[in-house]
């Protein structure tokens, strides 16, 4: 695997280095860290990574051939256990895109392996191998999508929740599916509010049967100059529409001032016992069944960045909600300088049941631009 990629490494190279308008760089990051449960029992963390990108016009065409390929180190140190060592090496990115202005309207393609995400941003939120195609006109854009999954790195798509040595190194190909989309948006259809369609379909690789369709509505918009909105609800079925599944969720953003932005939301997963619905399950879908409200405050400036997010758990046990954990995350990050940057984030999940499956955890990172 390590020879393929290397050749597909050089044949870019080779490819692209005669064409005009040729750019690249690379970013070298790192960031050491600890997780606990209870303050005592104390996990090390170290991960490395480079990274290397380029982008490149395709001579006098509207399109540009961009890509990049990574290099990750991570090594975890448990308390009374062997550290376990984890090396991975991905082409997260490798596409041809552009905007081809037509008579009616703009042509938007993305081809090879890009990254996609839909109104939801639960049903698909990564990367693909394949095509998406958006055709925006006045008063429509249309967008088509198709992909397949069995390419990928699914050490890299999993690196933060690895803690134990996979079985393979460098590379391992995901779950192979075969996903596709379809959308239609009305931009500005009234009050300068977008209405949004977006249907989905995941089918298998071996048999071509659809393991889940989704089908998701959304608005958004502004409420006033500085406050605006997101709402989406996905109606979904994962047993050829023998049972219904839902997931809504609500975004309020407000900038106060041009440095500040606060939001409240929430988001909502059927559960099974709710009537005739069944427990959403998706593959970008972290909770099973649970209410979850949401507050996050950012304050951004040139030089520094702070993030400070929660959010709280209310999961169905078959006849009520309950709350079951509180997430926090607060995190800051300083330009040092154009292209340094260091910093601090910390992570809590908090238990709040009275249980001992709290976890803590705190990180340093430094990321150096080239």
């Amino acid at each position: 695997m390590k020879k393929i990629l290397l050749a597909i490494f050089t044949a870019l190279f080779i490819f692209v280095a005669p064409l005009a308008a040729f750019e690249w760089g690379g970013v070298v990051t790192d960031s050491t860290g600890i997780t606990t449960p209870d303050f005592s029992n104390i996990s090390f963390k170290q991960q490395n990574g480079i990274s290397l990108w380029f982008n490149t016009s395709l001579g006098s065409t509207d399109l540009f051939l961009s890509g990049e390929g990574t290099y990750k180190f991570k090594l975890v140190k448990a308390k009374d256990l062997d550290a376990q060592i984890i090396n991975v090496l991905d082409i997260p990115l490798l596409k041809i895109s552009g905007d081809i202005p037509t008579e009616g309207g703009v042509l938007s393609l993305n081809a090879g392996r890009f990254s996609y995400l839909d109104a939801s941003g639960v049903i698909f939120r990564g990367t693909l191998d394949g095509a998406g195609v958006d055709y925006t006109m006045p008063l429509v854009k249309l967008g088509f999508v198709a992909g397949y999954t069995g390419l990928l790195n699914e050490l890299n798509l999993n690196l933060a929740n690895i803690n134990e040595k996979p079985e393979k190194q460098f590379y391992d190909f995901s779950e192979a599916t075969i996903p596709l989309g379809a959308s239609v948006e009305f931009p500005g259809l009234f009050a300068n509010q977008t209405l949004g369609l977006q249907g989905y379909a995941v089918l298998n690789k071996d048999s071509f049967d659809a393991s889940g369709y989704y089908l998701n509505l959304f608005l958004s918009g502004p409420i006033t100059n500085f406050i605006f909105y997101n709402l989406v609800s996905s109606v979904a079925s994962a047993d050829s529409f023998k049972s219904i599944m839902n997931y809504s969720s609500l975004t309020v953003v407000a900038f106060p001032t041009e440095n500040i932005a606060v939001n409240i939301g929430a988001e909502y997963g059927s559960a099974k016992g709710q009537g005739s619905l069944a427990t959403f399950t998706a593959p970008g879908y972290s909770y099973n069944g649970d209410i979850v409200p949401k507050v996050g405050f950012t304050f951004a400036t040139n030089t520094l960045n702070f993030d400070l997010r929660a959010n709280y758990i209310l999961s169905y046990d078959g006849s009520k909600y309950s709350g079951t954990r509180a997430d926090v995350n607060a995190g800051a990050v300083y330009n040092v300088f154009s292209d340094f940057q260091i910093g601090l984030n910390f992570t809590g999940q908090i238990d709040v049941t009275g249980g001992d499956n709290s976890s803590y955890s705190a990180n340093l990172n430094v990321a150096l631009a080239f």
